[in-house]
């Protein structure tokens, strides 16, 4: 999908009145007020305030096929909530979205609006993104604009944790871990600014609290989406005032069912990727819990978001993290190139229920239960198919709402054993997987229609079931569902020996684990 072109306000001539200004870089991962050290700093610094979002073709034009549509939505759905926000008091403003790259449109806006400051929060999603900031703070010197960037879209500061280890970026979460007492504990969260009476004058001053923004939000049609395009779900919806509604629900519902978990939509993941919420505001709230409630949660919860952070540091510092060549990180396996098996996987339509359920589920709802992720993973790349791991994680990137390159790129290398796994490498059977998470098949007949009509004991292998078993369903495997794309018994050790054969080699080269 191409983005398409996005009518906005031309920039004209600079108004008579133009004070200096300070312009507050809402980026894709900051759409938030609280615990947003960026706009604290920009909204109490007695300047003119401008608030600004932009739309970078890169984030579309990026993906073989563009972002879904219920990834867009839920951008979209979080800069409104943003723009609303602002509009109230004491701030009184607007939330101005503009279209291209940041390097051609800023510099626009430096002269026009006579800006003295840049303030934004630090992309920390890979060492191209550090780049690519490092680009920006050269232009705004350049212009004699004072640049001043934050790190809050993780629980540390990833060059505090250099510095704790000499400079050597951990490699693994073990490493990782040690260094952690040496860090200390993460800032606590900071409370949503109030400007002062001198800024919050300048705040409505030229034009900004007549509440006319000079770039609008895009819509989805704008985007180049067709006004039938299929919204599959309304369960997630974008936005701070969401996010935090979740927020004080926390703990309010656990369960121990698989079902529910595959099933649950209560997940605050999608609100992380979008800076919706704050990961500091979150783990705050889960010792507060914790204190109340036990420490069992707390645990978990913690647990991931350490894995989180050690993804984040790993990708900011590693060169092409995201990619097999050129990745030091990551074993290059010689993976095949099938087409047909990459097309059928996307589409869910490999035969096997358990996987093309999950598929589904990600296209249409954009989210999955990491458990399950997992098993679409193994099964794309060493468990049967054999294909590369770097293929999955663009999917992901196309279609999964809380998709963030550094964890989503650590899980596929481990689930593909391309890196960050251990020497135990077990088999992995779809079937069995999906009977234990999915005994009576309810998850299947949600997201695989076809077989609503099932049995419960065919289910999970379809294809056994007798003739007239398949005629009473409805459904003729190979007619109106496919037969399985691979022999789940012989692909499958095939896969397994081929990965330990490798591994085998290279342990004899290095020594260790790879």
């Amino acid at each position: 999908m191409a983005l398409a072109h996005i009518p906005q306000r031309v920039l004209g001539q600079q108004p008579q009145e133009n004070p200096a200004t300070v312009v507050n870089w809402f980026r894709i991962d900051s759409l938030r007020l609280h615990d947003n050290p960026a706009f604290n700093y920009a909204v109490t610094s007695g300047l003119r305030f401008k608030a600004i979002f932009i739309v970078d073709p890169w984030f579309n034009a990026s993906y073989n096929s563009g972002l879904s549509v219920n990834v867009w939505r839920f951008l979209l759905e979080s800069l409104h909530d943003l723009d609303s926000k602002l509009q109230k008091r004491p701030y009184q403003t607007r939330l101005n979205v503009f279209v291209g790259q940041p390097t051609a449109i800023l510099p626009e806006l430096f002269s026009r609006w006579n800006v003295s400051k840049l303030i934004f929060q630090a992309s920390q999603v890979s060492y191209e993104s550090k780049q690519h900031d490092e680009i920006i703070q050269r232009m705004a010197t350049e212009h004699s604009v004072e640049c001043v960037s934050f790190f809050a879209h993780t629980l540390y500061n990833p060059n505090d944790i250099l510095t704790c280890n000499n400079g050597r970026v951990p490699v693994s979460y073990k490493e990782f871990r040690r260094l952690l007492p040496i860090v200390g504990c993460p800032q606590q969260p900071i409370p949503e600014p109030i400007p002062e009476p001198n800024p919050l004058s300048l705040l409505t001053s030229c034009g900004v609290g007549t509440n006319i923004a000079e770039g609008e939000i895009p819509t989805l049609q704008s985007l180049g989406f067709a006004p039938s395009e299929k919204l599959y779900t309304n369960h997630w919806v974008g936005g701070e005032t969401e996010a935090l509604s979740r927020l004080s629900k926390f703990g309010s519902h656990r369960t121990d069912d698989p079902i529910e978990w595959l099933m649950n939509k209560d997940s605050f993941s999608p609100y992380i990727r979008f800076g919706c919420l704050s990961v500091r505001q979150l783990f705050s709230q889960l010792r507060q819990f914790a204190s109340l409630r036990g420490k069992a949660l707390l645990q978990e919860m913690t647990k991931d978001l350490l894995l989180r952070e050690f993804a984040f540091l790993v990708a900011y510092f590693t060169p092409n993290f995201d990619q097999m060549k050129g990745n030091p990180l990551c074993i290059q396996l010689p993976w095949d190139d099938n087409k047909q098996y990459l097309e059928v996987w996307r589409q869910g339509q490999t035969g096997f229920p358990w996987i093309d359920a999950i598929i589904r589920q990600c296209r249409q709802e954009g989210w999955a239960h990491s458990l399950a992720r997992q098993s679409i993973a193994i099964f794309l790349t060493r468990g049967y198919m054999w294909l590369s791991w770097v293929l999955g994680n663009e999917f992901f990137q196309e279609f999964v709402l809380d998709f963030e390159l550094p964890t989503s790129t650590v899980c596929w290398m481990q689930s593909s054993c391309s890196g960050f796994f251990c020497n135990q490498i077990e088999s992995y059977n779809p079937c069995v997987i999906g009977k234990q998470m999915d005994t009576e098949g309810q998850y299947i007949k949600t997201y695989v229609p076809e077989l609503q009509d099932f049995p419960v004991e065919y289910i999970h292998q379809p294809w056994n079931a007798p003739q007239d078993i398949q005629e009473e369903a409805g459904c003729i495997i190979g007619v109106d569902y496919p037969q399985p794309i691979v022999d789940v018994c012989n692909q499958g050790e095939q896969c397994c020996k081929r990965i330990r054969a490798i591994m085998t080699a290279l342990y004899q080269v290095y020594g260790t684990n790879p």
